[in-house]
């Protein structure tokens, strides 16, 4: 009967499973999902070299009597419009990883699973409940029916709060249980942010940006489109950055990435912060450490450095999934 974190997002579905008292297991798929006729072939040949392994192929599910195809890169779908906005948790996509997900944790029972919203959804308790209601009860998958007990919601940077809340240093207990806590996720779709006091969460400054990875991907894409032609490598920046490659290859040529999305990041991240200092106003009190997460960290803290000068800035182990394992953690509670 395993506890699960499950943070589905919009370029990875993050997984964290495991019994109450161990540590537990992870898997990051790309959260690519679409109608199997759209899908191209897979050869059974890793593009590494060797056989592809079946995580590499995607998972094969039914969404309402449809075959679809779940966790997969995006570059091997055409024809399909991903599910960019508020309502995803709604989509048929987001469905087909969620029943993606379930097959890869044992068993037909789980007591717990814990997954997050966007912090200016999860505000929301019609839309906390219609996700759990959703999510709740018997679900038929690739492996067979699998019933989901409790479903719990939470913002989504609470995850990465409770996760280095798990494996912090004294230093940095002492300032997450006495001081103000700004918890900053940088996904696709939208940044979210959290201020927590004394461990408190601070509901009236909590909120969104949609100034994410997908708009800095998009402005780098565009860039590069219009200096050496051809169109925008928008599934190849994304694949590259899920990968952790430092190039792409476009037009035949080998390209690094980083000083396009670093140009974005230095136009368009200012934007989204600019919402977040507006929330701070209102607040009588100093940030006294920042924990920044998701997979699109990295380009935010060269300005969040500048905004906050001095203040500690803590990146969790493997940002990715941290909110998954922060979720976990809480579903043993």
């Amino acid at each position: 009967m395993p506890f699960v974190g499950l943070d589905i997002g919009y370029s990875h579905l993050k997984l964290a499973w495991g019994q109450a008292g161990g540590r537990p297991r992870l898997l990051v798929l790309p959260a690519m999902a679409a109608p199997k006729a759209l899908v191209a072939e897979a050869l059974g040949v890793s593009a590494k070299g060797g056989r592809s392994t079946p995580t590499e192929e995607g998972l094969a599910v039914s969404v309402n009597g449809e075959p679809w195809i779940a966790g997969i890169r995006p570059s091997r779908v055409s024809g399909w419009q991903r599910a960019l906005h508020a309502d995803y948790p709604a989509s048929r996509s987001y469905q087909a990883l969620w029943l993606a997900a379930l097959s890869h944790v044992p068993g037909a029972r789980i007591d717990c699973l814990v997954t997050g919203l966007p912090v200016a959804q999860a505000m929301d308790p019609a839309r906390r409940e219609a996700l759990r209601q959703r999510l709740r009860g018997p679900h038929q998958t690739p492996r067979g029916l699998v019933e989901v007990v409790d479903v719990r919601v939470l913002a989504q940077p609470i995850g990465t709060f409770i996760d280095v809340l798990m494996q912090a240093e004294p230093e940095v207990l002492d300032r997450i249980s006495e001081g103000t806590v700004l918890v900053l996720d940088v996904g696709f779709f939208s940044v979210d942010w959290a201020l927590l006091v004394g461990g408190d969460l601070r509901r009236t400054t909590t909120g969104t940006s949609l100034e994410a990875m997908s708009v800095l991907i998009e402005q780098a894409a565009g860039r590069i489109a219009s200096e050496r032609g051809g169109l925008p490598p928008l599934a190849a920046i994304e694949q590259a950055l899920g990968e952790d490659r430092a190039t792409i290859l476009t037009r035949g040529q080998r390209l690094t990435l980083a000083p396009y999305l670093e140009q974005a990041a230095a136009e368009r991240v200012p934007v989204a912060l600019e919402a977040l200092r507006q929330d701070l106003r209102r607040e009588q009190t100093e940030v006294d450490l920042i924990l920044l997460t998701g997979g699109g960290a990295r380009w935010f803290a060269p300005a969040l450095g500048a905004l906050f000068p001095g203040v500690p800035l803590q990146q969790p182990v493997d940002p990715v999934s941290a909110n998954a394992r922060g979720y976990f953690h809480y579903a043993r509670r």
